[in-house]
C-alpha cells in the first residue's frame, strides 16, 4: 500500500511552515515557540483548510498531554523546598494578585465575567519554557537569582494543574450554581484520585518499572508509552481531564530510578507533538483580526505587563528583597507562559470563550513572549537608568529606596580596617574565599545584596554588610580606598565593570582579582585593568587535566610546560 502523493505533500508543507518559523526565531534570539505559532500563521492564510480540523485538535491536545506530562516529569520539589518561603509565598501572592487585577482590568476592557476570570489567572503563570532555556543560556540555574525564578515557574506550573480542573469544568451555558457544584465535585474527585493514585504508585510504579526494564530496553520503551496512553484511558474513563492524567503519570514517573532514561525516550515525541500543538494554535489565528485590533492589543499588552512587573517587583520587596533582584526576577517573570494556551483552549471548547477574544489574549501572549528575551537581556541598563532617573528627579523616593531596602544604616562611620581585602558578592565563590581567609586569619570585610546569604554569615561570625557592591558609597564605606586586595565574586559582567570602576575611581592602586565565563569577558576585564582573572571552567579543566598527566606519569616539568602553554593559548598568561 503506497502513500497518497496527497498526503505526503500535505505532511511536507505541515512541518516545513514551523522550521523556516523556527530557524528564524532563534536566529533573531527569539523563543522557537514563537517561529512555530508564525508558521502555524502563515499556514492559516496560505493552506487554509488543508487540513482535517478534528485531526488537527485530536494531535494538538495529545501534544498538550505530553507537555503537561512533561512538566510532571521536571518538576523539582527540591527548588521548592530550598527556598520554600520565597517561592511559596512569593508563587501564590503572585498569582492571586496578579489574576485580581487582570480580572478587574479585563471586565473594564469589555470581556465577560467568566471570561475575566479564565484570562485573569490564564496570564498570571509565566513561561518555563522560554525563561527556563534563557536562565541556562546565562549560566544562572544556580545563582540565587536563577533558583527563585525557576522554584516560582515550578510553582505555577503545579498550580496550573488545579487551574485547569476549575476552567475545565466552566459551561457557557449553566448557572453560577452549576459551575460552582461541578467545580468542587471535580475538585474533590480530582484530589481523592490524586492520592490515592500517588500513594499506590509511589511504591508500585517504581517496581513495575524495574522489574520492566530488566527485560529489554525495546520493550521498555514501548512500556513508557503504554503507560502513558493507559494513564490517559483510565482517567478519562472516570471522568478526569486528560491532561490532570497526564500530570499525574508525569509526577508517578519521576519518582523512579529510570526517570532519566523515561524522559530521554519521550522528549522527542514530546517536543515533535507539542510543536505541532503550537502550529495549531498559529493557524486559528485570524490575522485580519490581529490589525483591526492591533492599538487594542498594544494597549491590553502594555497594561499586562505593567501590572505583573509592579505585581512582582512589589512582593519581592516586602519579601525583602534586594530591589536589584526583585527587578530582575520581575523582568523573568512578566510574560505570559505556555500554561495559557492551555486554559483559554479549555474556555474556547467549552464555550465560555468567544472566537474573537480567544484570538485577542493569544495574539497578547505571543506579543509577551516575543518581548521576553528582549527586557531581560537589558535589565540591568534598564534598572541603572531608572535609579539614575530616581536619584536625579526624585532623590527623596531614590534615598528611601536605598536605605529602606538596598543598605544596611552603618552603625559606625569607619570601619577599623586597613590593608584588608574587600569580597563583593558572598555566593558560592565569595563565602568559599571568605572561610578560606578566616582561616589564615587575614581581615576582610564582605558586601552582597542577598538578604538572606548577609544574615546567614552574620550569624556565623563573618564581617559582611547588606548592600550593593555596584554602588561607589559603599565600596567607600568599605574603605576600598585603604584595602590592598578586592575580589570581585559577582558573576553578572555588566555589574562586575561597575564595581571595577567605581574601585579604581577609589583606589587606583588596589589589586583586582574577578572572575569570567567567557573569552569576550575576559578581553573587556584586561582592557579595565584587573590584575587577576579567573575563569573557573577553564581551572576545573586544567585541574583535570593535571590529574590525567599524573595517573599517566607524565613528569612534573612536562605537564607545567603543557598548562604553561595552555594558559597562553587561552589568553591567561
Amino acid at each position: 500500500m503506497e502513500l497518497s502523493f496527497q498526503f505526503l505533500l500535505n505532511l511536507l508543507l505541515f512541518l516545513l511552515f514551523p522550521f523556516i518559523g523556527g530557524v528564524l526565531a532563534v536566529r533573531y534570539k527569539l523563543s522557537p515557540l514563537i517561529g512555530y505559532i508564525v508558521g502555524g500563521i502563515f499556514m492559516g492564510v496560505l493552506l487554509n483548510n488543508r487540513f482535517p480540523p478534528v485531526f488537527l485538535s485530536n494531535i494538538s491536545m495529545l501534544g498538550l498531554s505530553l507537555l503537561v506530562f512533561a512538566i510532571g516529569m521536571e518538576v523539582d520539589f527540591r527548588v521548592i523546598k530550598k527556598f520554600s518561603r520565597f517561592v511559596l509565598i512569593g508563587g501564590l501572592l503572585q498569582i492571586l494578585l496578579t489574576s485580581f487585577f487582570l480580572v478587574i482590568f479585563s471586565s473594564i476592557f469589555g470581556f465577560s465575567f467568566m471570561e475575566s476570570l479564565i484570562f485573569g489567572f490564564s496570564l498570571s503563570l509565566s513561561s518555563t519554557a522560554v525563561v527556563a532555556k534563557i536562565i541556562q543560556d546565562r549560566g544562572e540555574e544556580s545563582s540565587f537569582l536563577g533558583s527563585i525564578t525557576i522554584g516560582v515557574l515550578v510553582f505555577q506550573d503545579l498550580a496550573l494543574i488545579p487551574l485547569i480542573v476549575i476552567f475545565s469544568s466552566f459551561s457557557n451555558n449553566a448557572s453560577l450554581w452549576m459551575i460552582v457544584k461541578t467545580v468542587f465535585l471535580n475538585m474533590l474527585k480530582a484530589t481523592v484520585l490524586l492520592v490515592l493514585v500517588y500513594v499506590i504508585g509511589e511504591s508500585f510504579v517504581p517496581r513495575l518499572m524495574e522489574m520492566v526494564a530488566d527485560l529489554s530496553q525495546e520493550i521498555f520503551n514501548l512500556f513508557i508509552v503504554l503507560f502513558i496512553v493507559a494513564s490517559l484511558v483510565l482517567f478519562s474513563w472516570l471522568g478526569i481531564s486528560v491532561l490532570l492524567a497526564a500530570f499525574i503519570a508525569g509526577i508517578l514517573l519521576n519518582k523512579t530510578l529510570e526517570k532519566e532514561h523515561i524522559f530521554s525516550q519521550i522528549r522527542s515525541i514530546r517536543d515533535l507533538l507539542a510543536i505541532v500543538f503550537f502550529v495549531v494554535l498559529g493557524i486559528g489565528i485570524n490575522l485580519n483580526f490581529v490589525y483591526s485590533h492591533l492599538l487594542s492589543i498594544l494597549l491590553f499588552t502594555t497594561v499586562l505587563v505593567v501590572i505583573k512587573f509592579i505585581v512582582v517587583l512589589a512582593i519581592f520587596l516586602y519579601l525583602h528583597f534586594h530591589t536589584k533582584t526583585a527587578f530582575s526576577l520581575a523582568a523573568y517573570l512578566f510574560e505570559v507562559g505556555e500554561g495559557a494556551f492551555i486554559l483559554v483552549s479549555e474556555g474556547l471548547r467549552n464555550g465560555v470563550i468567544q472566537k474573537s477574544h480567544y484570538d485577542f489574549i493569544v495574539s497578547v501572549v505571543i506579543l509577551t513572549l516575543i518581548l521576553t528575551p528582549f527586557l531581560i537581556n537589558y535589565k540591568e541598563k534598564m534598572y541603572i537608568l531608572i535609579r539614575r532617573f530616581l536619584k536625579k528627579h526624585f532623590p527623596y523616593f531614590n534615598r528611601l529606596i536605598t536605605y529602606s531596602f538596598d543598605e544596611e544604616i552603618p552603625q559606625i562611620n569607619v570601619l577599623p580596617y586597613r590593608n584588608h581585602i574587600v569580597i563583593c558578592g558572598y555566593g558560592r565563590v565569595g563565602s568559599y574565599i571568605g572561610r578560606a581567609l578566616s582561616l589564615a586569619k587575614i581581615p576582610f570585610i564582605a558586601v552582597d545584596y542577598n538578604l538572606q546569604v548577609v544574615k546567614k554569615a552574620k550569624a556565623q561570625g563573618v564581617s559582611i554588610i547588606y548592600g550593593d557592591p555596584t554602588n561607589i558609597e559603599i565600596l567607600d564605606y568599605l574603605e576600598v580606598d585603604k584595602a590592598s586586595i578586592l575580589i570581585s565574586a559577582i558573576p553578572n559582567r555588566m555589574h562586575q565593570e561597575q564595581v571595577i570602576l567605581a574601585a579604581r575611581r577609589l583606589n587606583p592602586n588596589i589589586i583586582i582579582f574577578t572572575r569570567v565565563h567567557s573569552k569576550e569577558d575576559q578581553k573587556r576585564l584586561r582592557d579595565l585593568n584587573v590584575n587577576v582573572i579567573v575563569h573557573p571552567e577553564f581551572e576545573a579543566s586544567l585541574s583535570i587535566v593535571r590529574k590525567i598527566f599524573l595517573l599517566k606519569r607524565v613528569p612534573k616539568e612536562e605537564i607545567q610546560s603543557k598548562i604553561r602553554r595552555l594558559k597562553i593559548e587561552h589568553g591567561m598568561l
